[in-house]
């Protein structure tokens, strides 16, 4: 038995101001082509079914194009007849069950299943001479609920495979989360070796868990977090024993230059080598990310950060993060944020070597005072 094994392919994402000719926000359409090419992928290979780990949108409620892009992609597997199962995540499940699911207008396609009502289901297919038993949990209301739901999970006795499709982040030696506000929890320990394979989703780099368990990763770069990994859809063979291969998909490119220290460096000394990170990245249709760690607050307002933005302007998105050096009263910051002028007046004067520091402050809060009143008649 073969089986296409992908999750977290985000349909609606967008992210940054590029737009195409057509006014689409480019990265939202970087996440169609790659879900698009994982069905190209299946439809040439012929599996004999495509399980997908969850969060096939990227929000409760997708855009009108998203669902369409996803109808169109999946009805291309079903005039083929190749089942297409699909379990909820958490991107995609609403908190109130009485908002309704997304995944209602899956339910009347030809070999789509759609997992989504937070519960324990199981679908059992026949393919060719061969039965299979999905086990699929999609995500649930809170941990208890999928707690219950993971203790519910009954092998197949009757079924030449055993299945299990859930999405979460797995708990044990190492957590493999994603420090998402409603990700649910997976035990090691409910990865039983007895399931023929178990396919998961959540998780966004492609990860081996167990010798039958294995993480998909998402199908398109979706953070800095992410930009050295490769991303695809997993092939997986299960005959006398269990053979994987991932399969890597073209994506944008995606680079997060290490971090430059610029505790010792001059204006003129980062600016320099600010070019030469851009120049090495070479940054036309990438997304890039330059960061500059220790740096003082002058240092930074010196910097001709417009002049650097221009060396980057091919780029489908160029950024580059300060993260200003700490001292006394402050930790270090992702990223520099005027505050108030009275709250930067307090900040600068304790870092002052003075020790009129009351007095001026009064009087620094005098003024701003006055002159904000002014303002305001």
């Amino acid at each position: 038995m073969r089986i296409l094994h992908l999750a977290d392919t985000h349909l609606g994402y967008s992210a940054y101001r590029k737009v195409t000719e057509d006014g689409v926000n480019q990265r939202e359409i970087d996440v169609y082509d790659a879900f698009t090419q994982c069905i190209d992928y299946a439809l040439k290979t012929k599996p004999d079914l495509v399980l997908h780990a969850g969060d096939l949108f990227d929000s409760v409620r997708p855009t009108n194009r998203a669902i369409t892009i996803a109808v169109q992609q999946i009805l291309r597997l079903s005039k083929e007849n190749i089942p297409f199962i699909v379990i909820s995540g958490n991107h995609e499940t609403p908190k109130l069950k009485e908002t309704g699911n997304i995944f209602t207008i899956f339910e009347h396609l030809d070999y789509v299943y759609p997992i989504h009502n937070n519960r324990y289901e199981t679908i059992s297919l026949k393919t060719g001479d061969e039965t299979v038993c999905i086990h699929a949990i999609p995500q649930c209301q809170n941990p208890e609920e999928f707690e219950t739901n993971l203790k519910k999970i009954t092998l197949d006795k009757n079924a030449d495979f055993n299945l299990l499709l859930a999405h979460g982040a797995v708990a044990g030696i190492k957590e493999f989360k994603m420090n998402e506000f409603n990700e649910l929890f997976i035990p090691v320990k409910n990865l039983k070796q007895d399931f023929d394979y178990i396919a998961l989703g959540h998780y966004h780099m492609y990860t081996k868990i167990q010798e039958n368990a294995f993480y998909a990763g998402s199908t398109e770069r979706l953070s800095f977090t992410e930009a050295d990994t490769q991303k695809g859809c997993l092939e997986i063979d299960l005959g006398k024993k269990l053979k994987h291969r991932f399969i890597p998909l073209k994506t944008r490119m995606m680079v997060d230059a290490p971090l430059l220290d610029c505790s010792t460096l001059r204006i003129e000394q980062i600016v320099q080598k600010v070019k030469e990170i851009i120049h090495e990245i070479d940054p036309k249709d990438k997304i890039i990310r330059i960061r500059l760690e220790n740096i003082t607050g002058h240092i930074q307002a010196g910097i001709d950060f417009h002049q650097i933005r221009e060396l980057g302007k091919t780029a489908t998105h160029f950024e580059v993060k300060t993260i200003i050096v700490k001292t006394d009263k402050e930790t270090l910051s992702e990223g520099y944020k005027m505050k108030s002028l009275a709250d930067e007046f307090e900040k600068f004067l304790t870092t002052q070597p003075i020790s009129e520091k009351k007095m001026l402050l009064s009087l620094g809060f005098h003024y701003i005072h006055k002159i904000e009143e002014e303002k305001k008649t």
